[in-house]
């Protein structure tokens, strides 16, 4: 059986306090024993002021990590300044005075009273050490808890509110509640948290990771950041598309950046939404990118490409900022059609360097750079049956072989966009539109659809999500025609050439594209009748000549009645043939054509060979060459190199981009042909046999 034994409690003879008036009796007996023993040692009064000061930052401390409320800082700091002053007086002249004693019992007396507000007990859920909040930031926690509270029914704890740099807004940086309460389930709440925070228009909350799974940082705007414009940085510095490249701003400063390496890119919104600029920025800063290749899609006119070009066009820069442009259908297929032949190439041409590299994804460089095509108006190139497969191929297989894209539609739903290519792009954005629901198709109803338009400031911002992330407010850089093509001049001299092994996989359509861009891209004087001389042309293409029609094209000499040398336009000696049968069905602009279909001339303006065009063609008919190197040239015209370069640029008459071989020395130099098309180039329907007697056969 046993036994229960009870005993009677031991008595607690520990100093520790009882209370308020427990503690206050205990300090004030503690202070007048530092004051007898300071009088006997004779210490100096300044102790005194220093004893107050050690405590009161010592309380600073303590109660920042301990995250004291205000209320009960200023208490402490109270009682250590006031304890201090006493101190320090009475070691001045004496503790024992009736006037020493009774400021003493005055002091320990209004310390009891206002006890209650000293209490340091911590908000529950608190941790420690998150830092010192200021008066108006714990206001402003207590203020978003109530509102979490409210809107979400989620009992978070604030642990700091930092203001953003700029004064624009601030970062609520809050603890999630046990349970399994989740960031996403804040985010559909954001649009609430707004309306109750009463952000001015334009404003609005973003939620974001916090430091783990269970904190979240809120964004909160104050200032309508976005609805200022904000022109592209006027830095062309080269770049690398292994970096995030930037195409506008978040509303507190932070730049809109993606990493395009591997993702690409599906934006969306309606005419007039600034999607078209949003393309140019991204034209811009891969451009900028030494390892990177930008190829234009552009079904929409060339409106996109044609700012870029221009300045090739007229001779202002040898190279062309943009590697391949394709204005219209036809020249589109070409275009994806090489583009999924480099990357079924690159996966079997370059096994060795990514073993070598220990790497599975294709590693870019200057030498070996990534392709991206930009498209604008995907839904008219969706509508294409053979542009769509081809579209939706490359999608497919270009990631890791560094064939990238980046789509604009009007619209991100599935009649205009496939679901395969939306769930296929990493990085999507929704302009700027009246219609909230376009939210939910571009990013899912479950966080789209409660999402708002009324975040946004108008045309040129909208939402950007990267890889699933909550979709954020941004404004896209303004990058106006003056700027670009400041920018094409810069790239011009910068971007890399395509390795000679995807070049090879491209083919022909690749080698020969300039041609038919400088025709595509040119503005042509042609009459209704004429338009029909191109069989094969499709939607103002240029139709696809063979390869010995094309590798001379552009404007040539001929001989018009009077005997005057001339330069033609090739459309006004537009002729075919009428024998279906014959070798050519029909003939280009210039084209020679059979005995039994005589040409049909159309006249047209004509203005003078100009001189240097003359001796030139006089130089290449001594020579008895189609080529001559720039040094060749200039001895022949008695010219220096530069003047050579500077007398033949305002013709359109530039040196060839590659250097050729000649007399056992490899150099850049001019071909025949190009004096034969001073336009500056070629395009398809010239005449590959005019020689150098200034007429034209």
């Amino acid at each position: 059986m046993g036994s229960t034994t009870t005993g009677t409690p031991r008595a607690d003879w520990s100093v520790r306090p009882r209370g308020a008036a427990g503690a206050t009796v205990q300090g004030a007996l503690a202070l007048a024993a530092v004051a007898a023993v300071g009088d006997t040692a004779a210490l100096d009064p300044l102790w005194g002021g220093a004893v107050a000061a050690v405590g009161a930052l010592g309380t600073v401390v303590v109660g920042a990590h301990r995250h004291h409320p205000p209320a009960a800082l200023l208490y402490r700091i109270g009682c250590w300044l006031s304890g201090g002053g006493w101190l320090t007086y009475t070691l001045a002249a004496t503790p024992w005075s009736l006037n020493t004693l009774a400021a003493l019992g005055v002091g320990s007396l209004a310390a009891g009273l206002l006890a209650p507000f000293g209490r340091a007990t911590p908000t529950p859920g608190r941790q420690p050490g998150t830092g010192l909040m200021l008066r108006a930031s714990a206001r402003n926690a207590a203020e978003w808890e109530a509102r979490l509270l409210r809107v979400c029914r989620i009992r978070a704890t604030v642990t700091d509110v930092r203001p953003w740099p700029g004064g624009t807004g601030y970062d609520v940086h809050a603890d999630l509640p046990g349970g399994g309460v989740t960031r996403r389930q804040l985010t559909g709440y954001a649009e609430g948290l707004a309306t109750d925070a009463r952000l001015p228009e334009g404003c609005g909350v973003e939620v974001a990771a916090g430091a783990h799974r269970g904190a979240v940082v809120l964004r909160v705007s104050t200032v309508n950041q976005l609805a200022r414009t904000i022109d592209y940085p006027a830095d062309y510095s080269p770049r690398s598309v292994l970096e995030p490249v930037s195409f506008g701003e978040h509303a507190n400063g932070e730049p809109a950046a993606a990493l395009l390496r591997e993702d690409s890119v599906l934006a969306s919104g309606k005419r007039g939404s600034g999607k078209t600029t949003l393309l140019q920025d991204l034209s811009i800063a891969l451009g900028r990118c030494l390892d990177n290749l930008v190829w234009h899609l552009d079904l929409n006119g060339g409106g996109l490409t044609q700012p870029w070009i221009d300045v090739w066009l007229e001779g202002r820069t040898v190279r062309c900022p943009i590697d391949w442009a394709a204005p219209n259908p036809a020249e589109g297929k070409r275009m994806l059609a090489a583009a999924v032949a480099i990357a079924k190439h690159r996966k079997a041409s370059y096994r060795a360097l990514k073993r070598s590299r220990n790497t599975n994804l294709l590693p870019v460089s200057v030498e070996l750079p990534q392709i991206t095509i930009v498209v604008d108006e995907g839904a008219q190139a969706v509508a294409d049956r053979d542009l769509k497969e081809l579209l939706n191929e490359l999608q497919n297989i270009g990631r890791n072989e560094a064939v990238n894209m980046v789509v604009s539609a009007l619209r991100p739903t599935s009649d205009l966009i496939p679901v395969n290519m939306r769930k296929q792009s990493g990085v999507r954005v929704q302009m700027y539109g009246p219609d909230t629901e376009e939210l939910g198709h571009m990013f899912g109803w479950a966080i789209g659809g409660k999402l708002s338009m009324d975040q946004l400031a108008g045309r040129g911002t909208g939402f950007v999500s990267i890889d699933g992330s909550a979709p954020r407010p941004f404004r896209a850089y303004n990058a106006l025609p003056g700027q670009i093509e400041q920018a094409a001049l810069a790239i011009a001299a910068t971007r890399p050439d395509l390795d000679p092994a995807s070049a090879h996989a491209a083919g022909s359509a690749y080698a020969t594209r300039y041609e038919r861009m400088r025709w595509a891209f040119t503005d042509h004087d042609t009459d209704d009748d004429t338009d029909t001389e191109y069989g094969d042309a499709e939607d103002g293409a240029a139709p696809a000549f063979p390869a010995t029609a094309t590798a001379a094209a552009g404007r040539h000499l001929t001989a018009l009645p009077g005997g005057a040398d001339t330069w033609a336009d090739p459309v006004s000696l537009a002729h075919r043939t009428t024998q279906h049968g014959s070798a050519a069905a029909w003939a280009a602009p210039g084209h020679a054509v059979t005995a039994a279909a005589p040409p049909r001339q159309i006249p047209a303006p004509a203005r003078p060979v100009p001189p240097i065009v003359g001796l030139a063609l006089d130089a290449f008919t001594a020579a008895e060459t189609g080529r001559l190197h720039s040094t060749e040239l200039a001895e022949a015209l008695g010219m220096s190199l530069t003047e050579l370069a500077d007398a033949l640029r305002p013709h359109g008459i530039t040196p060839r981009e590659n250097p050729f071989k000649r007399g056992g020395v490899r150099a850049r130099g001019y071909a025949l042909e190009d004096f034969q098309h001073p336009s500056g180039g070629s395009h398809p329907g010239s005449h590959p046999g005019v020689t150098p007697g200034h007429t034209a056969v």
